[in-house]
């Protein structure tokens, strides 16, 4: 029982490890585009007060 939870404790711990990473670039990308989302929505609305 112990070998097991020792191999489960691993495997998780690995996981871990590669999934934070992952994880972190995740949430800069969609940070970013976020961004982008917002320059383009603000150009728009200059675009539409300014055609109006």
């Amino acid at each position: 029982m112990r070998k097991l939870l020792a191999r489960v404790a691993t495997l998780t711990r690995k996981v871990a490890e590669w999934l934070i990473p992952v994880l972190t670039v995740i949430k800069l990308l969609i940070e970013i585009v976020g961004k982008v989302a917002n320059c383009h929505d603000r150009k728009l609305r200059v675009q539409v007060s300014l055609a109006r």
